[in-house]
């Protein structure tokens, strides 16, 4: 994410992960490989205020498809 940063896209995108996961003190977070510019390709799944592990396994959001879904990225 660090050469998208300076980006408008880029700032859209860091702004809204910063307001989704402020209040998360737990987050889950899956590693899948790494893309071409050597970028970690992963899912995370977040629950607000909740600290339990398997709460947020049960209840949590997935951010990678809010983002989606919200138009914050493109597939």
């Amino acid at each position: 994410l660090s050469s998208e940063l300076p980006t408008k896209q880029g700032t859209i995108a860091k702004k809204y992960i910063e307001t989704k996961l402020k209040n998360c003190g737990f987050l889950i977070i899956k590693i899948y490989s790494k893309d071409k510019y050597d970028r970690y390709l992963v899912d995370v799944v977040y629950l607000e205020n909740e600290r339990n592990e398997e709460t947020v396994i049960q209840e949590g959001n997935f951010l990678n498809k809010e983002m989606l879904e919200d138009g914050v990225v493109e597939r």
